[in-house]
């Protein structure tokens, strides 16, 4: 296993060593590259729950006192309408009837916040990343800005429980994206080893795409690690592959035979 660690992110120019890869081994590299994806998937997630959690906080310490009582916003008297926006929320406290759900969602759109929520007159609205969920006051029955403050104050709140099950999520989430990689890739193999004159089987040139999208794999996920979006991402990995197996493969190519004239 160690050579063919050495060949995908040191050797790329040699990837047809991977052609003696046992089944045992290729499903080795294939759980180390999703391993790899998943902690830059990982480190988007955390940073996306903990900003939750922050702006979660904001939004609580600035909802006034109110109640849930026969389906209605009640407020202290003279308490004004107002909005709060933050990276991830945008929240209307709206307990005279002046805002409408329609204008909560045309902001949502402007702005590009992912999470909406209106504490209106008469009714509740909640959307999350543009799905407008039913919720009404019937269900809020005796709730109070104490409460509305607790539930705003645990959001993305990263507990190991949390913390596993959103490893576990992003890692079965990377195994899909790399197999779909993979595939795309081990078909462009297939191109080049028959463009070359190889005429290896597709397993052969599976083998040999696996281990050619390591660099790029490893660039890739450690540049989005840090919060930085990388733009055609996956024809950039595609490129570089192209590049490793066509080099790899023109190495060993048969030649073509120099006509001789009489």
């Amino acid at each position: 296993m160690k050579k063919y660690l050495q060949t995908g992110f040191l050797h790329p120019q040699k990837l047809t060593r991977a052609q003696h890869m046992s089944g045992r081994q290729l499903a080795g590299y294939f759980a180390l590259l999703a391993l790899i994806l998943t902690f830059s998937l990982t480190s988007l997630l955390s940073t996306l729950l903990t900003d939750l959690n922050r702006d979660g906080q904001e939004i609580a310490g600035n909802i006034p006192p109110f109640t849930i009582e026969d389906s209605r916003l009640n407020t202290q008297e003279g308490q004004e309408s107002f909005v709060h926006q933050t990276d991830s929320f945008l929240f209307f406290f709206d307990p005279n009837g002046v805002i409408q759900a329609e204008e909560i969602t045309a902001n949502l759109d402007r702005l590009n916040v992912p999470v909406g929520i209106g504490l209106l007159q008469e009714d509740i609205y909640v959307n999350v990343a543009n799905q407008t969920l039913p919720v009404s006051y019937d269900q809020l029955e005796g709730i109070d800005d104490t409460q509305f403050a607790a539930l705003f104050n645990q959001f993305g709140q990263l507990s190991p429980l949390v913390l596993l099950v959103i490893f576990i999520i992003a890692y079965l989430a990377s195994a899909l994206a790399l197999a779909y990689e993979w595939l795309i890739v081990a078909l462009l193999a297939n191109l080049l080893s028959s463009f070359l004159r190889l005429r290896w089987p597709f397993k052969k040139n599976a083998r040999v795409a696996l281990l050619s999208i390591s660099v790029p794999t490893l660039i890739l996920s450690a540049i989005e690690a840090f919060g930085f979006f990388v733009p055609f991402a996956f024809e950039l990995k595609l490129g570089f592959a192209a590049y490793f197996i066509f080099t790899s493969y023109k190495s060993i190519a048969p030649k073509k035979k120099k006509k001789h004239r009489d």
